[in-house]
């Protein structure tokens, strides 16, 4: 039990992150734009739509991991 609860909270900030990043690419990407990660946060700033896109799979992707703890 322990473990679908596991994953269950891990898709529940995935599809909550993807929310986030398709609201507000840019000021997502910025917040996250410290140390190692400054320049990855500037190149995803610089591209909105990707950022979107990638969102949205992380959406999909939470939402049917959060399904497949709820079978059976």
């Amino acid at each position: 039990m322990t473990g679908r609860r596991i994953k269950e909270l891990a898709a529940i900030l995935t599809i909550g992150d993807g929310v986030i990043a398709i609201l507000s690419p840019r000021g997502h990407a910025l917040l996250w734009r410290l140390g190692p990660a400054r320049a990855p946060a500037d190149w995803f700033a610089a591209r909105p739509n990707l950022l979107r896109l990638i969102g949205a799979v992380q959406i999909a992707w939470g939402v049917w991991l959060a399904l497949q703890q709820h079978k059976g």
